[in-house]
């Protein structure tokens, strides 16, 4: 028997999901979901208010008996990551996500849920159907383009933070308490090169599929194959034996997603064509053979391909070396949070070709602000080795967030998280990004944590959110708010 979505417990929460769900909200594209929360504010006649930037603010009073109690302040993300299945079209614009309930936990059919953070929205709002829920002065803000930009946070009038408590509820782990996260950059190198003809080729595109993807912050140690890497490394092992040239290359998504898919459109002489496509097989299956454990249905096909003009020789070995230097994946574990918190990392995120130019877009993470400098100082160095025209530029560099371990809040959340579960919250670190950086600048006075339900493999098609954790982390949200 398949269970719907609506009739989960509590009723009100999921259904206030499930119809999340049905709302297109890719970053950038939010204006249906901000609609749908400022319809609900005026159905359950709350005072909101949307700034010019798209975020939306909803304030509610307190019940009577906190009405002398502390401003609480709960905070999500409008947007969600919008990635499908290889082989599968979505409209992410317009059409709804295809949720379903799948033992213990709902997943999307072909596409990212939107858990992160369609989730956050949903225990907001159910808060206000909450019978009997005791609390004081509530504010929920709503952000824009925290999977890309974070321009929400970054652009939100601290007059909104005006409070003395703030729960972003955009963490991914049911039983942890955040009061760090990690700063990140966008790294992007733009490699220009002069189109050539080539002669006497024979061109074919090899399609890397049957990745899981994933992540960037919160999958980056599990040790999946990134697709754009992987790719890198077949055509660097080829170089040595054979001439050839690229065409195209694309692979990833977003940069905040581990490469689920890569491509690459080759012109090669017609004589070495064959044992070319043997030679690349033979590559695929050493790679394969190294990620057999934890990527395990990597595939790839072939297509014929029209030859066109290329880059050149040198160009294509220069890219290629580039593309297999860049560093991918974990460089740190942190000394100072238990339980292998990653410290720094950084994910070659997406690869696209254009007319002369191949964009490569990189994305690193540190709990270290100095770190992440040193990072992103790592890769502009390795740049400068390359002898073609390469720009690169660093923006929306955003600072890593820590807050204190103890304070009252915690206090709370604690207490009512071991009523709730028997079970204690741990205090730690998110490799992951969440907007509180931003708020705690705004307000240092904030006391400010990031807590939610679990959400395994976000920003990927494997993406799903613990139904039983999902319950847990919301009522314990509703003990909490009549206790501060």
């Amino acid at each position: 028997m398949i269970t719907a979505i609506s009739n989960l417990e509590p009723k009100s929460l999921w259904n206030i999901f499930e119809e999340i769900t049905n709302i297109p909200r890719p970053s950038d594209h939010e204006e249906k979901i901000a609609d749908f929360i400022i319809n609900f504010a005026k159905t359950h006649n709350l005072k909101w208010e949307q700034d010019a930037i798209g975020n939306v603010i909803v304030d509610i009073e307190a019940t009577e008996d906190k009405k002398h109690s502390p401003c609480v302040i709960l905070q999500g993300h409008m947007d969600m990551v919008a990635v499908v299945e290889n082989g599968y079209e979505h409209d992410f614009l317009n059409a709804p996500i295809e949720a379903y309930v799948d033992n213990g936990k709902i997943r999307a059919k072909h596409t990212t849920l939107g858990a992160d953070n369609g989730i956050a929205i949903a225990m907001m709002l159910s808060l206000v159907k909450e019978q009997n829920l005791s609390h004081g002065p509530l504010r929920f803000i709503f952000t824009v383009c925290e999977e890309t930009s974070m321009k929400g946070a970054l652009n939100l009038d601290k007059k909104y933070l005006q409070g003395d408590y703030l729960i972003n509820l955009d963490s991914e782990d049911n039983g942890y308490l955040f009061v760090a996260c990690a700063g990140s950059a966008d790294i992007n190198l733009k490699f220009n090169y002069e189109a050539v003809k080539t002669e006497n080729t024979k061109a074919i595109t090899f399609n890397l599929t049957g990745f899981k993807g994933g992540h960037s912050g919160a999958d980056i140690h599990l040790g999946r194959a990134n697709a754009i890497k992987l790719l890198a490394a077949i055509l660097n092992n080829l170089s040595d034996n054979f001439d050839f040239f690229i065409q195209d290359i694309q692979g990833g998504t977003v940069r905040n997603s581990i490469p689920a898919k890569a491509s690459v459109t080759v012109a090669v002489d017609v004589n070495q064509f064959d044992e070319f496509k043997n030679a690349f097989k033979q590559q695929f299956d050493k790679q394969r053979k190294i990620y057999e454990d934890t990527d395990p249905a990597l595939d790839y096909t072939t297509a014929s391909a029209t030859v066109t003009e290329a880059l050149a020789t040198s160009q294509t070995l220069d890219l290629i070396h580039l593309l297999q230097a860049l560093p991918d994946g974990v460089a740190k574990i942190s000394p100072i949070y238990e339980g292998n918190i990653i410290q720094t990392s950084i994910n070659t995120g997406v690869v696209t070709t254009e007319k002369n130019c191949v964009n490569i877009c990189l994305l690193p993470r540190s709990l270290s602000n100095l770190e992440l400098e040193e990072m992103i100082n790592k890769v502009v160095a390795l740049c400068d080795l390359v002898e073609e025209d390469l720009e690169v530029e660093v923006s929306n560099q955003h600072q890593a967030w820590c807050s204190p371990k103890e304070n009252k809040l915690i206090d709370v959340l604690t207490k009512t998280y071991k009523q709730e579960t028997s079970q204690e919250l741990k205090i730690t670190a998110l490799h992951a990004g969440v907007e509180c950086a931003q708020f705690a600048a705004l307000n240092p006075q904030l006391q400010l944590v990031s807590i939610g339900p679990t959400i395994e493999h976000p920003h990927s098609i494997e993406e799903s959110l613990d139904i039983k954790g999902t319950k847990e982390i919301y009522s314990t949200l509703v003990r909490a708010l009549a206790m501060l």
